[in-house]
């Protein structure tokens, strides 16, 4: 019979593990492009209410554009945190203003640890960016406003460029109110089944709430792209 060896090794001193998956962080048009296709992919579910509705299925159609909205918010959602990403690297590299909010980023521990460890590598940066919003919901006005100010991109700047056509002293404004109601529609779709909490009632959607749920989202993420490329 083979002797089990429980001989002890000698312990490696001054290595910590490494993860076992690195956080991925992209370049600014690879970030548009995933939103890009995203929404390409939303929009193309109007194909399938399209279906629905010739086949008389009014509810099955109308639960299409609810998960449209849903996943509008997704995705919206998504393109903020890797925003905040690329703009806060930006701004640690220099090639960004550092704003006050940036001034005020608490890094903890064991980052520090990571990024003395292993100086010429980058990568505890961006796990650390994804610790610290790994849990913020950036679909609300207020949190998308304070992500935006936190990159040194300025949200009623975004605002005026999304309505171009408006009084631009109510630019800020008008984005505010459809970021709020979107979000809310989102959150009574997605925990409620599009439902009243007074009467239970489920509200209407049609094709043209989302298309024009979807040009706003659209033009908002064109802007700040546009923005930040000239950063």
């Amino acid at each position: 019979m083979n002797k089990r060896d429980v001989s002890l090794t000698p312990r490696i001193e001054n290595v910590r593990e490494m993860p076992a998956t690195l956080a991925e962080h992209f370049e600014l048009c690879e970030i548009k492009q995933h939103f890009d296709e995203s929404l390409n992919t939303i929009v193309s579910q109007f194909c399938v209410a399209a279906d629905l509705n010739r086949d008389g299925d009014d509810d099955a159609e109308k639960t299409i554009y609810r998960s449209q909205i849903v996943f509008l918010e997704g995705i919206l959602d998504f393109y903020m945190h890797e925003m905040s990403k690329y703009g806060l690297y930006k701004i640690f590299l220099g090639e960004w203003s550092k704003t006050e909010k940036y001034k005020k980023v608490m890094v903890s521990m064991p980052y520090v640890e990571k990024a003395l460890d292993n100086p010429q590598s980058k990568e505890w940066f961006f796990d650390c960016v994804n610790g610290l919003y790994a849990t913020t919901v950036m679909q609300d006005w207020e949190t998308i406003r304070d992500q935006l100010n936190l990159i040194g991109i300025k949200f009623n700047e975004v605002c005026k460029a999304v309505y171009t056509e408006l009084d631009q002293s109510h630019a800020g404004d008008q984005c505010k109110d459809k970021l709020i109601k979107l979000y809310k529609r989102r959150n009574q779709i997605a925990h409620q089944n599009d439902r009243s909490h007074l009467s239970a009632v489920q509200s209407n959607i049609d094709k043209e709430y989302v298309d024009d749920a979807i040009e706003f989202v659209r033009k908002f993420v064109d802007a700040i792209h546009n923005i930040a490329i000239d950063m």
